[in-house]
């Protein structure tokens, strides 16, 4: 295990716990020699190799981007245990031939019992998207590769991995993992043998189809927006803010889940009813855009009976506003450096929430030493409590904090609302929630 690596799967579970609101993992391994090629969605970029690895006890080594590895950076992808994949255009005609150098490589990981882990799709959309794109076969290659190289001696597994996230791209937002059944390569041996081309195909539609099973998946991506709709009006699913919080983590992921799937089944032009539900879904939403609305002021006002209650809100916002202060102190300096790093380095949104994750810790972690000894000196003479303070009271104040700031701006959002407004607009929440009722959803 190199060292980088090593600090990163010692150090993450703490930055994840900041980061994510909830967080769990379903049918993960636990062996450290594991022997596995894990293929994993990949809907946000950075953030899936270190979700993906951290919620289970395999030790990883990691296919990614030939571009990440620059000069200046070996020393850093070496040490946590990364490794290059070629493609022919963006890395040239003799991308094929520094695979096979790679390759050879990831053969020996295996053949010691490490495992690898790769993404299928090869690319992140630039839009958080339910879905999943075809997968590509590299995964079977290396597997049966190895296994043909090992003269079939040696055990390797191969495992999908659903990362399903509320929103990646939002701080306290929630993760579940969902991994499927384990294929055993030497399960295919025969069919290898006969034709591995054959073999090769089947195995990666095994793999999809696995995948598939494990994540929340629109097909037809143009109703993505519909689907995200109907887990809003609903409160069951993945959504990261319009939820009920008395269904869990695993409850909220099958329904997203399941509704995906009956989309998928049922939904066409001629079906009525969906047609119907679309329409309505849709007509309601546009309603909230052009008022500059979310979901949840309406569905604030109707379960309050017509009434604005925001008298507890205001009341813990009062209560809470001293954490808020402490949060504002340990942790705005740092934040705001490399929120403004990060958004100017890189270009597409996908990247930013991975990397500030793992920027801005270090930064916290840099900008708030000092007060380990400030602690010491001028409120108790206590290292240890010095160090319970670093490691627990300041990472709480910036999560209440930021709870606080989301607070008030929907606070905020329920008193600007327009009474006239929101009266229409609940008549029309409520036809979708009768029409979601009638079907059953």
């Amino acid at each position: 295990m190199r060292p980088l690596y090593f600090i990163l799967r010692m150090t993450l579970p703490y930055a994840f716990f900041v980061y994510f609101r909830r967080r769990g993992a379903v049918n993960s391994q636990r062996k450290f020699n594991a022997q596995t090629i894990f293929v994993s969605n990949h809907p946000s970029a950075f953030f899936d190799p270190l979700t993906a690895a951290n919620h289970q006890w395999p030790i990883m080594y990691f296919m990614t981007r030939s571009d990440v590895f620059k000069k200046w950076l070996h020393p850093i992808t070496w040490a946590s245990q990364m490794v290059p994949i070629y493609r022919k255009e963006e890395d040239g005609a003799d991308s094929h031939e520094k695979n096979k150098e790679v390759f050879r490589g990831i053969r020996k990981v295996l053949q010691r019992k490490k495992s690898l882990i790769l993404f299928g799709e090869g690319y992140t959309d630039n839009e958080f998207i339910r879905s999943l794109k075809p997968l590509k076969k590299g995964a079977a290659r290396i597997g049966f590769g190895t296994m043909d190289a090992s003269d079939w001696k040696i055990n390797i597994k191969v495992q999908a991995i659903g990362i399903n996230y509320t929103d990646p791209n939002q701080l306290r937002s929630d993760c579940l993992l969902s991994m499927g059944e384990i294929f055993y390569l030497k399960d295919y041996k025969e069919l290898y043998d006969e034709n591995p081309n054959k073999a090769i195909t089947q195995l990666t539609r095994d793999i999809e189809k696995s995948l598939r099973a494990n994540l929340t998946c629109i097909d037809d991506k143009s109703l993505a927006p519909f689907l995200e709709q109907l887990l809003i009006l609903t409160r069951k699913g993945m959504n990261h803010v319009h939820y009920d919080h008395k269904y869990s983590l695993r409850e909220r992921f099958n329904y997203s889940r399941a509704l995906a799937n009956r989309i998928n089944d049922e939904f066409n032009e001629s079906h009525k009813e969906w047609n119907e539900l679309k329409d309505l879904s849709e007509d309601y939403f546009n309603d909230l855009e052009a008022e500059n609305l979310e979901d949840y002021v309406v569905y604030n006002y109707a379960e309050n009976k017509h009434k604005k209650e925001t008298l507890k809100s205001w009341t813990y916002l009062i209560i809470s506003a001293p954490i808020l202060i402490l949060g504002i102190v340990h942790s705005l300096v740092p934040y705001l450096l490399v929120k403004k790093l990060v958004e100017k380095i890189f270009k597409r949104k996908v990247f930013w929430s991975g990397v500030k994750m793992l920027l801005g810790g270090v930064a916290w972690i840099l900008f708030n030493l000092p007060f380990i000894w400030l602690f010491y000196d001028y409120i108790y003479p206590s290292y240890l409590l010095s160090l319970l303070y670093f490691f627990f009271a300041i990472p709480l104040s910036f999560i209440i904090s930021h709870n606080w700031i989301t607070k008030l701006k929907r606070t905020l959002a329920i008193n600007r609302a327009k009474l006239s407004e929101l009266k229409k607009l609940i008549l029309k929440r409520e036809a979708v929630k009768a029409k979601i009722k009638e079907m059953n959803i």
